[in-house]
């Protein structure tokens, strides 16, 4: 992406947060049924860890929908289907033209975990207009509207501690 896509999607995002209404609630993780997954995973060694966290979902029995981020033309390190964008699906100004990226941000998931360690204004757009009902990932400054449930980290832990860390509040979490 493009430094001036970026800046102006970031513009973009910035606008918007105060226009879009979407009912956001938490749920008990027992009751989730619908789950979306964001991610963008750089280090091959996460690649067994996102598996793994996908698998859990599904042994809950958890629908799993993931959209990715995803530059690589050779072999898929995913046992699961995934839907995918790239960078030139995003224009020099910022917009992001995707069959795949319209149907993820239309999905009504009950969770939407973005598996991301480092922030990606693209991403930010996908949340910003999803319509689920709790979105779930790493806390980064002046993002708190993006997210229902942030998970704070140091500069040194990985995507594998962000899931773990995702995981261990989702299924603690009681609401009335």
């Amino acid at each position: 992406m493009s430094k001036i896509g970026d800046y102006i999607l970031k513009l973009r995002n910035r606008f918007q947060k105060n226009t879009l209404e979407v009912s956001r609630q938490a749920m008990n993780y027992a009751d989730v049924r619908e789950v979306g997954i964001l991610f963008n995973m750089r280090e091959d060694a996460n690649h067994q860890v996102l598996n793994d966290f996908v698998t859990s979902l599904r042994k809950d029995n958890k629908n799993v929908t993931a959209l990715a981020y995803f530059e690589r033309d050779s072999s898929n390190p995913y046992n699961f289907a995934f839907d995918f964008f790239r960078k030139k699906d995003i224009s020099a100004f910022g917009s992001i033209k995707s069959p795949a990226v319209e149907r993820f941000k239309n999905e009504t998931f009950d969770y939407l975990f973005c598996i991301n360690i480092i922030n990606f204004p693209p991403f930010d757009y996908i949340l910003l207009h999803s319509q689920a009902k709790c979105r779930i990932g790493l806390f980064h400054e002046g993002q708190e509207a993006d997210f229902e449930l942030m998970i704070a980290m140091s500069a040194n832990d990985s995507e594998a501690f962000l899931m773990q860390q995702m995981m261990h509040y989702v299924q603690n979490l009681k609401t009335n």
